[in-house]
């Protein structure tokens, strides 16, 4: 006899865990384990890798919102239902986009569940023979892109801090990539130079295993492989989406993650760069012009190969002066935030300097709070030191209120 499905039951209240439990067993699954929520519900799931999870949406609705985002990403291939008692479709949506597949009203009934429950597994198994059928070979890695659709949000300061931090802090080998096609400065941010670049090994990548690739990588202190931009911008020409996404897959073979920084334009190799991204990381600076290009980009990639629940807002606060507040971001681009980096006039010096922040000042706001992001897109679920001060502070009076309406038609103020 087939073995069940073993269920994963993540609630903070005992209770609610344990009827959940004899839903689950008369829905005829099996129960591996139950967990309370953050670190302890990432390290059981990792531990007896469920088929499937079952996670209680309730208050601190953040709290939960962040356990499932970090199950979602340390444990992939166990798709995540949430059950609340509420029905109200805001909250449901921020826990679809956290990387939950389905929804269930409490109380439900057991063939309610089952229905849920085998709905999520045919899902997944599809998803396997989808990718199986692409001709991918061997362990996949995380393909993390870095993108802000406007100049100066800060988005390759922070695709190399969080690829230093991951190389430092985590167990996962780790490529920054530079696929900015204007003037990638990624090697230089971190005092390298490199001798080869990443179109020179696009234009050789031949069809064996990989391994060509590795002379093109320059290599960082932290033990971070690098693959640089070439100086001359005109060297992209010619590079097509589908070349970039079969060379970022090719170093997803090799590495468990792979970080690449993109230019603040819309071609073909932003293209092949987020539509071959696991998760893009879509930075924007709380001003006009940067929330306004932000939902312009997001309105002209509809139509790409880049699915909604893969995207994930990260504002980045490079200035003391905010103009537009964190709740109208969210509305604005009809997402929410999921991380918030502090100001910090450090940052951008240790920049120009070539160093990685979280290196020469590791205890620094900024530096803090990227390592903290690095060691969440690795799976872990670390607390938060300040961000809900922050957003409390930058929803105050020194943030100008914008509307939906005016940072869709209004043009652009003269600087």
């Amino acid at each position: 006899m087939a073995k069940s499905p073993g269920v994963l039951i993540v609630d903070q209240d005992p209770d609610a865990r344990y009827q959940t439990e004899q839903l689950v067993r008369q829905a005829a699954f099996e129960v591996a384990g139950q967990a309370s929520l953050g670190t302890e519900a990432v390290s059981v799931a990792i531990e007896i890798e469920p088929d499937i999870i079952l996670c209680g949406l309730k208050e601190p609705l953040a709290r939960v919102l962040k356990t499932i985002e970090s199950l979602a990403h340390s444990v992939s291939s166990a798709p995540i239902i949430v059950y609340s008692t509420s029905s109200d479709l805001e909250t449901v949506r921020k826990a679809m986009l956290a990387g939950a597949r389905d929804f269930l009203q409490s109380p439900f009934k057991p063939d309610e569940l089952k229905r849920s429950l085998m709905a999520a597994l045919e899902s997944e198994e599809r998803r396997r023979l989808q990718e199986a059928g692409r001709g991918g070979m061997g362990a996949q890695g995380s393909i993390i892109t870095v993108y802000g659709a406007k100049g100066g949000t800060g988005k390759t300061t922070l695709a190399a801090n969080v690829a230093v931090a991951m190389a430092r802090r985590t167990d996962q080998t780790t490529v920054l990539v530079d696929a900015d096609d204007t003037f990638g400065d990624a090697a230089a941010s971190l005092a390298l130079t490199p001798e080869r670049s990443i179109t020179e090994g696009i234009r050789e990548l031949s069809s064996e295993d990989g391994n060509d690739l590795k002379e093109f990588l320059t290599h960082h202190e932290s033990g971070l492989a690098v693959l640089s931009a070439p100086i001359n911008p005109f060297e992209w020409r010619g590079v097509s989406s589908e070349r970039v996404q079969q060379l970022l897959h090719r170093l997803a073979r090799q590495f468990d993650v792979v970080l690449v920084d993109t230019g603040s334009t819309l071609g073909d190799v932003s293209q092949g760069a987020l539509e071959a991204a696991s998760l893009v990381l879509w930075v924007t600076t709380p001003d006009y012009s940067s929330v306004r290009d932000s939902l312009h980009a997001l309105q002209a990639i509809r139509n790409w190969q880049v699915p909604d629940d893969r995207i994930r807002v990260i504002l980045n606060v490079a200035s003391p002066e905010v103009e537009v507040r964190p709740n109208t971001i969210e509305e604005v681009l009809g997402r929410p935030i999921f991380w918030t980096i502090p100001y910090d006039r450090q940052l951008r010096g240790s920049t120009q300097l070539g160093q990685a922040l979280i290196d020469a000042h590791p205890r620094s706001p900024a530096a803090t709070n990227i390592t903290d992001l690095a060691l969440a897109l690795n799976g872990a679920s670390p607390e938060p030191r300040s961000d809900g001060l922050l957003r409390r502070l930058l929803g105050r009076a020194n943030a100008r209120p914008l509307s939906r309406q005016r940072l869709e038609v209004e043009e652009e103020a003269p600087k």
